[in-house]
């Protein structure tokens, strides 16, 4: 059983919740329960990570333990649950505003800095993936299919590429500028420093999923102090 159900149900949070995410929210109310998101999701193969499962636990106002979950930082945003699913439910964005809570209510820091690594090889060589050979199954299936060793380098020489992937100094340095002026350098540079904080109180935290514009729309979370 999933610890997403353990706690005490508290149903006025899936209001609030569509506010947190701009009203995305309001299409789970569309969800089937019929499952194709996790049959034709990665993540859900190798982990605990159910999509349908964090659906139905929303809906049913279990906000809090959904926000401190490790089940919500195993999705890599493929999208392969919003290409499948029949209601065309966007449940990457979900997941991704229902993570801004996690942070800004105190949880998820250390799954992000486990991510740091990733990040810091994206932003100095534009490659999103990793060049060092991990999986001795997949060499083998690639040995067998393309005539050569396996290695992704020989297979690459085999079709004229060059040994090495590498990104263009150009793209390099677009994908360098995005992180600069969109504030992920900074957040990159912040990061190993970042003090793990008390998570919110539940008082705390009602008051965080309400920040309301003159028009009565979500507006946003408060601005963090910077010592935090």
């Amino acid at each position: 059983m999933s610890r997403l159900f353990d706690s005490k149900l508290r149903s006025e949070l899936y209001g609030e919740l569509s506010e947190l995410t701009f009203r995305f929210i309001g299409d789970l109310e569309k969800c089937m329960q019929c499952g194709k998101c996790v049959g034709n999701c990665p993540a859900a193969s190798v982990t605990q990570y159910n999509s349908r499962r964090i659906i139905h636990s929303i809906k049913l106002g279990n906000i809090e333990d959904v926000i401190k979950s490790e089940e919500l930082w195993s999705c890599f945003f493929c999208s392969s649950c919003y290409a499948s699913c029949p209601k065309d439910i966007n449940f990457p964005f979900t997941v991704a505003m229902l993570r801004y809570a996690s942070l800004y209510a105190g949880y998820g820091w250390g799954y992000v800095k486990k991510l740091l690594p990733y990040a810091l090889d994206y932003y100095r060589t534009g490659l999103t993936v990793l060049q060092d050979e991990r999986n001795p199954n997949i060499t083998r299936r690639r040995a067998k299919n393309s005539d050569t060793s396996g290695s992704m380098a020989d297979v690459r020489e085999k079709m004229g590429l060059s040994r090495e992937r590498k990104v263009s100094d150009h793209a390099l340095s677009e994908v360098q500028f995005i992180s600069d002026v969109s504030g992920m350098t900074k957040i990159l540079k912040e990061l190993p420093h970042k003090k793990e904080k008390a998570p919110l109180s539940r008082e705390e935290l009602d008051r965080m999923l309400m920040m309301i514009d003159r028009n009565g729309k979500f507006a946003g979370f408060p601005e963090e102090d910077d010592n935090a």
